[in-house]
């Protein structure tokens, strides 16, 4: 049986691929703290950015794929910490696709719309990225480091990724609004920044189906509703139905970093595979609200 090693496996959708690959690879989880991850998913103590223990550990396991999930996504702090943003971002995929090409292993790398300015939307894979800030910026490094090591890899940029997270994993928007309302607290939504959003769930199969994958690729793995903030969160209002004057929208927000008006992302790629479809957001609501109540 192949090995597979899934970096982040603390994340959100890190800890989302330890099982659902458990029937077809041996899986080893490895996260820069390891506490949290279960036994037998064999958890290895791994910091990206250094690039000596990086080599250490695939030269000992010789991982036939590495699904890179970690990174520094808070796009604020990014702004904030450039240096650190960059060290993770951008030299830890590096260090990661440089000890997988030694040992002639592939690698899924996951990225982000936000290597893309915003200024249309609908961005297809080919289209020339021109980030924003600097979450963008070393994202994009990240991409152009792992395509210029040679190695054979997937880069699947993604977007807003969401669904129910595990009890110690931090919120993403979706479970965030959720709570707010469950709780009946009136929340202030954002009227633009059009995306493209994702629901975990489907980013774990497609990464499943396509991991046999033989040639390098870039794929915009995304939900295929390009949607406001707050339409997004409008539809949530009614699928669970919670009160919509606890929804009020904004048209400003003060942040540190500059974000897309509209990093939407063009799907029309994956969608003429064989790969796992992508679901639209009400279905996807329909999905999370029947699992919730199971």
């Amino acid at each position: 049986m192949e090995k597979i090693l899934v970096i982040g496996a603390n994340g959100f959708l890190g800890g989302k691929l330890l099982p659902i690959f458990e029937n077809k690879y041996d899986v080893y989880a490895a996260d820069i703290t390891i506490s949290e991850i279960d036994e037998k998913f064999h958890p290895i103590q791994l910091d990206i950015t250094n690039a000596e223990q990086v080599k250490t550990v695939f030269n000992r396991l010789k991982p036939n794929l590495t699904i890179l999930t970690a990174a520094m996504t808070n796009v604020d702090a990014c702004e904030d910490f450039p240096e650190k943003a960059n060290l993770i971002n951008a030299i830890g995929p590096l260090n990661v696709a440089n000890a997988i090409k030694e040992n002639k292993g592939r690698l899924i790398h996951i990225s982000t719309d936000f290597i893309f300015d915003g200024k249309r939307g609908n961005y297809t894979e080919e289209e020339e990225p021109n980030p924003l800030g600097v979450y963008g910026e070393s994202k994009l490094r990240g991409e152009k480091n792992v395509l210029e090591s040679g190695v054979t890899a997937l880069i699947c940029r993604t977007s807003v990724l969401y669904g129910w997270p595990a009890a110690n994993q931090r919120d993403n928007f979706f479970s965030w609004a959720y709570k707010q309302f469950h709780n009946g607290k009136h929340i202030k939504i954002i009227k633009g920044q059009i995306t493209t959003p994702t629901l975990v769930d489907d980013l774990v199969k497609f990464l499943y189906d396509v991991s046999e994958f033989k040639t390098t690729e870039i794929y915009h793995t995304t939900g295929p509703e390009a949607i406001s903030r707050y339409d997004f969160v409008t539809k949530l209002v009614n699928i669970f139905k919670f009160s919509p004057d606890l929804l009020e929208p904004v048209d400003f927000f003060k942040q540190n970093a500059p974000r897309p008006d509209n990093s939407s992302l063009n799907t029309q790629k994956i969608q003429q595979t064989n790969y796992h479809r992508f679901r639209g957001i009400e279905v996807s609501f329909q999905h999370l609200k029947q699992i919730n109540h199971q």
